[in-house]
């Protein structure tokens, strides 16, 4: 025997490229062999990961059909009366088009006529036979005639765009009645027995593509203080509709499986040492742990979600509706307040701005996943960032776009090569300036940040000069200034290393 049951989905589980989905419900089956059938399921669901569950219940056999619904004949009425009324409205239009086929010309001929009797009124006046009132009443006839034939034109074009319309509406109708089948829809069939008639759970689980989630963070600051919130936002078009479900959103990758290295063949030889070293210059990411401060170019955006190398599940704050559209749907996931450190940074290789940032802790119990920042404050959003993945109890920055009342000015300047005699060494010196000013009527404190090339090989060395740059670059190469900026006030650095290299190395660095 055959029951159609509800069994509504009550828990999705979402991941980077596919969704888990569990549908429960309690269903009152008779003693007993039953079918039971669930309509309106995902039509993409995997065949093979389906599987139905009961814990008072056998359950022999679950498996999906799929068919196409066709949509029935009994349009065709309809569509002859929507042929109908397109052709005729598609004849009205044709006439209107020639109404205003014909206005055009008689403005035409009545621009040859004008033009005419400018032509008269300069030979009758040429021949000193002026009559002034027949010229008035001439032109005023013209300007009669044109205004006329200027308002029927107006009035032609409108009569032809509403119709026009019309017949475009008609003609979508008709269209659609045309449509013989493209909906595939979803069956589930579960084979249960139970000894006792009554209510039994069932639960039903299977993986849908087409759905993805990815973390979305907003940061709002007052007075010191930031609250840190953050969402997860789903996109789904999986033929199904979610209402009311507990969403769960999972880092796990079951796409990239695990399988061994494939193993090859590597032999050693032995290889005379080249004459010369050639060397370039790379930009490197200072990795560091905890709050880093890496003025290098950010690494290259992850194509998934970044979760610190360990899966991490996440559960939506409250029950939520994500329907089959293909849009983005939110869902708050948990939120944070911390004591926000505001401070101005600047960076002039990167960006010719001196840059607003905060510094604040994750005080919430999970970790906030690497993603977008939507940026609010004084009410209202003042644009958009991006943070790394922050564990529990990490410091982390935010930049808040750069300071209107601050410019930044930099100027580079490199020596030529010089040896000295009998030596095997060249050496340059380059010289960095950075000039900030202060067109506000407050003071501002700003960390200047330059860098200067780390050396690899020996034969290269890179040494910054202590006594014209007021300090030394720390192991990365970062050189760092505090410069107090006056109301009005201008302040400078200087930066100024110099580069050795031996005769045997050459390149670019």
């Amino acid at each position: 025997m055959s029951v159609e049951a509800t069994i509504p989905v009550d828990e999705v589980t979402l991941m980077e490229d596919r969704a888990r989905v569990i549908r429960r419900g309690v269903v009152e089956l008779p003693a007993g062999r039953t079918r039971l059938v669930i309509e309106g399921v995902s039509p993409v669901l995997s065949d093979k990961t389906l599987a139905a569950r009961s814990s008072s219940a056998k359950i022999d056999d679950a498996s999906v059909a799929r068919r196409r619904l066709h949509l029935p004949e009994e349009r065709r009425e309809a569509h002859r009366e929507l042929l109908a009324r397109e052709e005729a409205l598609t004849e009205a239009l044709e006439g209107h088009r020639e109404r205003l086929a014909r206005v055009e010309e008689s403005l035409g001929l009545l621009a040859t006529a004008a033009d005419r009797t400018v032509e008269e009124i300069a030979v009758d006046a040429a021949w000193s036979r002026a009559d002034v009132d027949a010229w008035k009443r001439r032109l005023a006839t013209v300007d009669e005639l044109e205004a006329r034939l200027r308002e029927e034109r107006l009035q032609a074009r409108r009569d032809a765009r509403d119709v026009e319309r019309e017949r475009d509406r008609v003609r979508t109708r008709r269209q659609e009645t045309e449509r013989t089948s493209d909906e595939l829809v979803a069956t589930i069939t579960v084979a249960v027995e139970v000894d006792e008639a009554g209510a039994h759970p069932i639960e039903i689980e299977y993986v849908v593509p087409n759905a993805c989630w990815r973390p979305q963070h907003r940061a709002t600051l007052e007075d010191g203080r930031l609250r840190f919130e953050s969402e997860g936002c789903v996109w789904q078009n999986t033929g199904e509709d979610w209402d009311d479900v507990q969403l769960r959103f999972s880092t796990q990758r079951p796409s990239l499986g695990a399988e061994p290295p494939r193993l090859a063949t590597d032999r050693l030889a032995v290889r005379r040492k080249a004459d010369r070293i050639v060397v370039e210059q790379r930009q490197q990411v200072v990795e560091q742990t905890g709050l880093g401060r890496a003025i290098a170019s950010a690494p290259p955006e992850l194509p998934g979600i970044d979760d610190g190398g360990e899966v991490q599940e996440l559960v939506a704050a409250h029950r939520t509706r994500v329907v089959s559209d293909g849009r983005p749907h939110r869902a708050p996931l948990f939120a944070f307040e911390a004591d926000a450190h505001e401070s101005l940074t600047c960076a002039p290789e990167l960006a010719a701005a001196v840059l607003r940032k905060t510094e604040q802790v994750n005080a919430a119990a999970r970790p906030v996943l690497a993603g977008p920042v939507e940026l609010v404050r004084g009410g209202g959003v003042v644009g958009r960032t991006s943070t790394l993945f922050v564990a529990p109890d990490e410091r982390f920055e935010l930049g808040w776009g750069p300071d209107p009342a601050l410019r930044v000015h930099r100027e580079t300047e490199e020596t030529e090569e010089e040896s000295k005699m009998l030596s095997s060494w060249f050496r340059s010196t380059r010289k960095i300036v950075d000039k900030l000013s202060n067109l506000g009527p407050e003071p501002k404190v700003v960390e200047l940040v330059e860098r200067v090339p780390v050396s690899e090989i020996e034969k290269l060395e890179i040494e910054v000069d202590v006594e014209a740059t007021g300090r030394a670059a720390d192991g990365d190469g970062f050189v760092r200034w505090t410069l107090e900026l006056a109301p009005f006030g201008r302040e400078r650095a200087e930066l100024r290393y110099v580069v050795s290299r031996h005769s045997d190395v050459s390149g670019t660095f």
